[in-house]
């Protein structure tokens, strides 16, 4: 059960950090925004939920 919460959250982090990269090239702005370091903290506590 905790394994698929893992995957979900990762999978979910992952279109969050693509949609935000993508917009971020199509306005110009810093790519490396307050949200992607949550979006990576998400993705990385995915990884951490899968592991163990």
């Amino acid at each position: 059960m905790i394994t698929l919460l893992g995957i979900g959250l990762i999978v979910l982090a992952i279109f969050a950090i693509v949609g935000n990269i993508s917009n971020s090239k199509q306005f110009g702005r810093k790519i490396m925004s307050d949200k992607l370091i949550f979006y990576i903290l998400i993705l990385i506590g995915g990884i951490v939920l899968i592991i163990f």
